[in-house]
């Protein structure tokens, strides 16, 4: 990168050219009203708007944003970014702008709290990640099925299936946290209320029962002309079961609004990620989850490990589409 450019956190000003720039490569309809939820209103804030930019002329021509989130195992939590939303304007692409936000958020945040860098990337930024030291650990699939096309499997006796508060869905995520030492994004009150006031996407909340398994699901309806998209943003292990995940996503395709697709993301080969597809749900389109030690983690090769768990074997992480911003 020459010296023409140069990478600051972001201000007030470098608000109309984020939007626009977001639009024309990654969004159709991103606006302040999204910006302000995700990058302000987010609970685990850092005190700023957590976007690098990189500036030319004066002019913002390049953003990547990291967004604060906190990670649990068992007792454990801890403070991570996540990169999402970014862009390099096109008559500045082939510089390497994208990876000096990398780096320069890297020396940033190591003295702010963050402890590791996650991201779910597409090809071109997953390789620009690896260049400046980023872990590829693994893909992840965005998984969908039309409402036409999904298949119901029997077995759905006995499954009880009901609305609930976001209270109760909180009792739920804890009483599962508490028996797992699988890692996960710390869903907080405050992060749960912050997740499904999402401004273009309405969520609902459900408990889940079978026999003596209980557990929750969030599901989220996005407008899609006179329909809707459903995603099944979280979930806890009893909708693992092909009849559980066939009843509950039955349910809702019967009595509910007009739906015309459902969609999740899992990491491919996962549990999940078998069992919807033998519900009828096809690849959409993939992501590579690259990590990156910003301070404090042991690293071994191209591992990650925190108190001797390795964070970059996904077999250890719990993760859903409400995760993947």
């Amino acid at each position: 990168m020459s010296g023409q450019y140069r990478v600051r956190w972001f201000e007030k000003g470098d608000l109309p050219a984020y939007i626009r720039g977001l639009n024309e490569n990654l969004y159709n309809e991103y606006d302040e009203a999204r910006f302000k939820w995700k990058m302000v209103d987010t609970p685990f804030s850092l005190g700023f708007v957590s976007i690098a930019v990189v500036e030319h002329a004066g002019k913002p021509v390049a953003f990547n944003s990291f967004l604060p989130l906190m990670v649990r195992r068992g007792r454990e939590i801890f403070s991570i970014v996540q990169g999402c939303d970014g862009f390099v304007e096109p008559e500045h692409r082939r510089m390497g702008l994208f990876q000096e936000t990398l780096k320069f958020a890297f020396r940033e945040l190591a003295e702010k709290g963050p402890q590791m860098l996650m991201g779910f990337n597409f090809a071109g930024s997953a390789g620009a990640a690896q260049k400046v030291g980023s872990t590829l650990t693994c893909d992840f699939v965005a998984l969908s099925a039309k409402s036409t096309d999904f298949k119901r499997c029997d077995g759905a006796k006995g499954i009880e299936i009901d609305s609930c508060s976001l209270d109760e869905l909180y009792y739920l995520y804890e009483s599962w946290a508490k028996t797992t030492l699988q890692l996960h994004y710390y869903r907080t009150p405050e992060y749960l209320r912050w997740r499904y006031s999402h401004p273009i996407r309405r969520s609902s909340f459900y408990r889940i029962q079978e026999g003596g398994d209980t557990g929750y699901a969030t599901i989220s309806l996005e407008r899609d002309g006179s329909s809707n998209t459903l995603f099944l943003e979280d979930y806890s292990p009893i909708l693992q079961k092909p009849q559980v995940l066939s009843a509950f996503i039955k349910q809702l395709l019967d009595e509910g609004e007009a739906v015309n697709e459902v969609y999740l993301t899992e990491a491919t080969g996962s549990k999940m990620s078998d069992v919807a597809r033998r519900l009828g749900f096809g690849p959409d389109h993939y992501y590579t989850l690259i990590m990156k030690n910003i301070r404090r983690l042991e690293e071994s090769g191209k591992r990650l490990y925190r108190d001797g768990v390795e964070l970059s074997d996904i077999g250890n992480w719990k993760i859903v589409s409400s995760d993947v911003f």
